[in-house]
């Protein structure tokens, strides 16, 4: 695919930090990564995030990045590692329930058991996608990924410390939030295999 060349001008401004010249790489490329990335993903919703994501990357690493190579290339990079650790883990995912639907046949839970593990998963997986952007990002990477804190600050630019603070309060509010909704979960089951 053939992009016009940016203008050193614009590349410059933009590792000074100039949102414009940010906008008008955002412009000129994100089109064409959206594509790539969902035909890869085939998920709007993920490529969006994803595409979120880039950006905020080479916006963190404006100053690291070296426009001597081509820009597009590097941003594709970013992209399509991005998208295969989405993938990575939406496999790892599939494997756990698959794995939890199989131990809880094998030992032969009780229906109101395997209801309520499976509704407790969605419950889990509901409360992480309702934390902010880069929380959530965090914590997939921590606790879903297994990357340590020095990884991540690499990865995003960010301290250690903001990456524990931010786990706290992942933690804190997928706490609260389970035990405010595990009530609903018991009474709908209740009221669905008894009335």
């Amino acid at each position: 695919m053939h992009f016009k060349n940016i203008e050193k001008s614009i590349l410059i401004d933009f590792k000074k930090g100039d949102v414009k010249a940010f906008e008008y790489i955002y412009n000129m490329y994100s089109k064409s990564l959206y594509k790539s990335l969902l035909y890869l993903l085939k998920d709007p919703i993920e490529v969006d995030e994803i595409l979120h994501n880039v950006f905020l990357k080479i916006w963190a690493k404006k100053e690291e990045i070296d426009f001597e190579k081509n820009l597009y290339s590097y941003l594709l990079k970013i992209a399509n590692s991005m998208a295969i650790d989405l993938l990575r883990k939406n496999i790892r995912t599939q494997l756990l329930c698959d794995t939890l639907s199989q131990t809880e046949i094998r030992e032969t839970a009780s229906v109101e058991e395997t209801y309520l593990k499976k509704e407790e998963w969605i419950m889990v997986e509901e409360a992480i996608n309702l934390l902010p952007p880069q929380r959530k990002l965090i914590f997939t990477l921590f606790k879903l990924e297994g990357k340590s804190y020095q990884e991540i600050s690499e990865q995003l630019s960010i301290s250690t410390s903001t990456i524990s603070n931010q786990l706290v309060l992942s933690m804190k509010f997928l706490r609260k939030f389970i035990h405010e909704h595990q009530r609903e979960i018991r009474t709908l089951f209740f009221l669905f295999y008894f009335l």
